[in-house]
């Protein structure tokens, strides 16, 4: 004997929304599996695969903390990039450009322990191994007074001591971190910005699959053959 169960039209409704839903949950993780494996790119890495320069501009890199830096701009007539955004803080007009973190880069240029990385067509930013920047000390304070809030963060000091441009042969090691000036000042454009926020703290993350997909072309011989043969 047969029983036959009918659910009624609402309850079948919920079963085929649960059902959706765990179809969408299954396909999230499965994207997310297929992602890019991501790991700090680091001087030993390089090394340790023997990356030339040439090998370092066909790797897929990310940034890993979201960069943003600022300038103060005399007048809102000044020419910015359509990228860029213009601010008004405290009475001040101020260009601000934010680059994501996991935003895709590529190396435009290489030299020693630096590389330039672009993020959008016609720029890039240095990024220079090295150890990990440490907190700056804190301002001192005056005795029973509070310090008012900075109204205009990128004029004030960095919140990490960057990583110095290297030196030639200077002992390399580390990842490769934004490369700032002493008071936290970035050259992009051709333009000085202040990095504010976090972006001290930014790094290269590399594919690790295009790293050994690079490895891989440049490691196999594709094998010489006698005239005729």
């Amino acid at each position: 004997m047969c029983f036959r169960v009918r659910l009624p039209a609402a309850p079948r409704r919920l079963a085929r929304a649960v059902s959706s839903l765990a179809l969408l949950a299954l396909a999230a993780l499965l994207l997310l599996g297929c992602g890019p494996r991501l790991v700090p790119f680091t001087h030993e890495l390089r090394v340790q695969h023997n990356l030339s320069d040439r090998d370092v501009k066909n790797l897929q890199f990310y940034v890993s903390h979201r960069v943003a830096l600022r300038r103060e701009l005399e007048s809102a007539s000044s020419q910015i990039t359509s990228s860029h955004k213009l601010l008004l803080v405290s009475g001040k007009i101020i260009e601000e450009v934010i680059v994501e973190d996991l935003t895709p880069g590529v190396a435009v240029a290489a030299r020693g322990g630096a590389l330039s990385v672009s993020f959008e067509p016609g720029a890039s930013l240095t990024f220079s191994a090295g150890p990990e920047p440490e907190p700056a000390a804190p301002a001192p304070q005056l005795s029973g007074f509070a310090t008012p809030p900075e109204p205009f963060p990128a004029s004030a000091g960095p919140l990490l001591a960057g990583p110095p441009g290297p030196r030639e042969g200077a002992g390399l090691g580390g990842s490769y971190w934004l490369s700032t000036g002493p008071g936290g000042e970035v050259r992009y454009q051709g333009k000085l910005f202040s990095a504010i926020d976090d972006s001290l703290r930014a790094h290269l993350l590399i594919d690790a699959d295009s790293l050994e997909e690079v490895v891989e072309r440049r490691t196999v011989l594709p094998g010489v053959r006698l005239p005729g043969r």
